[in-house]
């Protein structure tokens, strides 16, 4: 019986093919648009599934207030594992690590580049660890063991794919042993080798080096980071079996009480633990080797998804429910040969499902190309794969229940119709009931449609306001590098006064930092004068070149002068906010005024830097725009550890072929002064540029959604205006023959659909209006959303739209009414 009506079906199909040809290519694009998005979310969402006991590891962070303003800090004390260890109870395991950026040599000479910093965003792959890390995430190990692999000091265990990249193609087992050069001093020995973690990890580091280390005293720059003052790391803690956060909670004074810096264990540093589960989409407890996912952008991606399948399911009942008219007699006959309305229905039902199983083959073979055209928002490392099972389980889902949700209302109304009627022609009334279902759902295409156009155009507005509003520093034609922090401040200097003397190059500052990050690099500044103190100030440290070659505006005093070499003394160019915060009311009564970095809070202050107020700049925005001006201290200094090359281009007249010679040339001076590191550069626009990554992610997102929801709606628009012609084949000619003109015509039908895309338009409107502001709230500096994004949206959703109808319009409008009355 079921062949029967998949043949029938089939004949069906071929005898409208256009209609068919729209619906399939309908169907196909909102089935792998799902497809597309389903494996996105699958992969973000799996992100340590495969660990076990997952739920029982936690991350330990801090919330700090600072003067009213919580930031979250994803870094800890390294103490604060000691001292849950030591004191804590309800937990099984602690570990903790710090992420570091190492050159390597390897036995036969070869040199591994230093890892290249100047984008923070960029993924740390070395760790300085614990042994007990291994106890908490589960490796497999392919040689050594989690026992014993790290408890020496200049142990390290490096990943299987990194190892082959150090060897080259040797046994597994005769790595171990053997010798790696670290920064050209820390001579380490290969405990253990370990199976790459899968993709979907942000533990995937590659040299896992003993933390004991750090604390011989031939462990060069180890030491600085495992034992000195800010050794902010990672603390990773697994709990007991059982055992509930709450209980991790009640002995939290513990930690403070045994933190020796007040910053850390004052009231205004709040501990708690962060589920493992979190940690991949929290963007608010930055790290340097996680990649943040955006959770509301996943959940917004499904809603994407979910709402094109249904614009495609709208499209094939709009179309197969407009076709009845064509099929009315075929009806009719099937009822009086004795038809039942079920047979009629299952008939129905098994077209739409043979035209969702081709859609759905069509689907799967657009998949891989949309995932290559698409790149931009398909996460890093995701793999494709042809044969998942879970691919094809979800595949065969959606053709289901597609084909059940697209065919049941058609099946439904086309079965309901009197066989007397439909023998007669008079089945459908073109004013009846399924005309008004028929514009409503064209209303509700149009509208979702509309809110993807408008919720472009607000997200395109707020991007290019971010990037284009003045910062209140210079951000275009500056090249930045890193310069290799382990060797001497004297080779950066000699660098930097090179660089100056090159033609096509302008200033050349060496500092820490850009003038905005996206990171959190803070202290505490006290004011003795006033008592007064401002936590957690961004903090920025250069030379005398950085305030101008930035352009950054001095409002009072001076600009600063480093002291010759690595001297205690030192001063400060602070802010408006911090000047204000600090209690001073006018620019200038701050110069002079002798201020300390450090921490300082309830117990003992600890002083890093102290020094002078020599000049007050004006504010800039340090952070992302998402986040309010922070209070800001630039600090005069010679003595920079992670230390940067800011070149300022010379722009006036030039083309970008003297802008590559001018860098090819820095280059070759790089070389010379550091001649076994690799030259990498970025320039400062393309990573301010890069701060707003998520929300460019969410605008090419939005982009597609809008494209392929308009080119869905317009296919059904255009299948249907055929069919509504068709039935008005006589009225045209009828008009015509009375008087009435082509444009008239073309004008009558034109209004019907202009009627309701504008109806749309009033739907969507309230509705963009809401999300949007919603979504701009989440900015501290946004754009208002002015009434000409409606109108506009409006405007193009109604061109679009005549456009679509125009083709079938104009013909019937420009038809021989003769040729249209003798048409049944």
């Amino acid at each position: 019986m079921l062949k029967k009506y998949f043949k029938i079906g089939w004949r069906n199909l071929g005898n409208s093919k256009i209609t068919t040809a729209i619906n399939i290519l309908g169907l196909a694009i909102g089935i792998c648009a799902c497809m597309m998005i389903y494996l996105i979310a699958h992969f973000e969402l799996s992100y340590e599934a495969f660990q076990p006991d997952k739920d029982r590891i936690y991350r330990p962070v801090m919330d700090m207030n600072t003067g009213g303003a919580v930031h979250h800090i994803g870094n800890v004390p390294y103490r604060v594992g000691v001292t849950i260890r030591e004191n804590f109870s309800g937990v099984k395991t602690v570990a903790g690590f710090f992420n570091t950026y190492l050159s390597v040599t390897v036995p036969d000479g070869s040199k591994r580049p230093k890892y290249f910093a100047a984008d923070r965003n960029d993924r740390s792959e070395m760790i300085v660890t614990d042994p007990d890390y291994f106890s908490i995430f589960r490796y497999e190990w392919l040689a050594g063991n989690a026992a014993a692999s790290l408890k020496e000091p200049f142990q390290v265990v490096l990943a299987e794919s990194q190892a082959h990249k150090y060897f080259g193609a040797i046994p597994i087992d005769k790595m171990l042993g053997k010798e790696l050069i670290y920064d050209d001093s820390l001579h380490m020995r290969v405990s253990g080798i370990v199976k790459d973690l899968p993709a979907n990890s942000d533990f995937i580091f590659t040299d896992y080096i003993s933390i004991s280390t750090g604390s011989s005293n031939n462990s060069g720059p180890l030491h600085d980071i495992t034992q000195g003052y800010s050794d902010l790391g990672q603390v990773y803690v697994k709990l007991v079996q059982g055992a509930r956060t709450s209980q991790f909670d009640a002995q939290i004074p513990i930690i403070r009480k045994n933190m020796p810096w007040p910053k850390f264990s004052g009231k205004q540093t709040q501990y708690h633990l962060q589920p493992l589960s979190d940690i991949h989409f929290n963007s608010d407890y930055r790290d340097s080797y996680s990649r943040k996912a955006q959770l509301p952008l996943l959940y917004g991606l499904m809603g994407i998804a979910a709402f094109i399948l249904i614009i495609a399911v709208v499209n094939f009942a709009n179309l197969s429910t407009a076709q009845s008219f064509n099929r009315m007699k075929e009806i009719g006959i099937r009822k009086v040969m004795g038809s039942t309305r079920l047979s009629l229905m299952i008939q129905f039902l098994c077209e739409a499902l043979l035209m969702t199983i081709l859609a759905a083959v069509l689907s799967l073979l657009l998949l891989k190309p949309a995932l290559t055209f698409f790149h931009e928002i398909v996460p890093p490392k995701m793999v494709f794969n042809w044969w998942s099972p879970s691919l094809f389980f979800i595949l065969l889902a959606m053709t289901l229940i597609t084909s059940l949700l697209a065919g049941i209302y058609p099946a439904k109304v086309l079965s309901s119709y009197r066989p007397a009627l439909c023998l007669k022609g008079q089945g459908v009334s073109p004013g009846g009931r399924n005309n008004y279902v028929r514009k409503a759902l064209i209303v509700f295409q149009f509208s979702v449609s509309l809110l993807f156009i408008i919720g472009t155009m607000v997200i395109n507005n707020q991007i290019h306001f971010m990037l284009n509003k003045d910062l209140g520093f210079k951000k275009d034609a500056i090249v930045d590098f890193d310069i290799n922090p382990r060797l001497p401040g004297e080779k950066k200097y000699l660098l930097a006064e090179k660089i100056r003397g090159l033609a096509g190059v302008d200033m050349v500052s060496v500092a820490q930092d850009f003038p905005q990050t996206n990171y959190t690099r803070g202290a505490d500044i006290y004011c003795k004068d006033k008592g007064t103190v401002v936590h957690e100030a961004m903090f920025r440290a250069g030379d005398e070149f950085y305030v101008p070659l930035f352009g950054l505006k001095i409002l009072a005093g001076r600009n600063l002068i480093p002291p010759p070499g690595k001297d205690s003394l030192t001063e400060f160019l602070i802010n408006e906010t911090e000047a204000r915060q600090l209690g001073y009311q006018k620019p200038e009564d701050a110069i002079g005024h002798t201020i300390q970095a450090g921490a300082f809070g309830s117990g003992p202050p600890y002083v890093l830097n102290s020094g002078p107020i020599v000049g007050i700049v004006a504010d800039f925005y340090a952070q992302p725009l998402n986040t309010a001006i922070p209070p800001t201290t630039i600090l005069a200094s010679r003595d920079l550890y992670f230390g940067m090359l800011h070149i300022k281009l010379s722009a006036n007249g030039r083309k970008a072929g003297d802008f590559k010679r001018t860098i090819a040339a820095i280059g070759k001076e790089y070389k010379e002064i550091y001649p076994n590191d690799r030259f990498e550069y970025v320039f400062f626009d393309a990573v301010i540029s890069g701060y707003y990554e998520d929300q460019q992610n969410m605008l090419r997102t939005m982009n597609l959604a809008s494209v392929i929801a308009i080119f869905i709606s317009c296919l059904g628009l255009f299948g249907i205006s055929a069919f509504i012609i068709v039935q008005r084949t006589r009225e045209i000619g009828i008009r015509k023959v009375l008087g009435a003109s082509v444009t008239g015509i073309v004008r009558m039908v034109f209004k019907e659909f202009a009627v309701l895309v504008g109806l749309a338009t009033l739907i969507a409107t309230p509705i963009a209006w809401y999300l949007m502001h919603r979504w701009l709230d989440n900015f501290a500096y946004r754009i208002n959303i002015n009434i000409w994004v409606f109108f506009l949206a409006g405007f193009s959703a109604i061109v679009i739209a005549l456009v679509t109808v125009g083709y079938h319009t104009v013909r019937a409008a420009l038809a021989n009414p003769i040729n249209s009355l003798k048409t049944e």
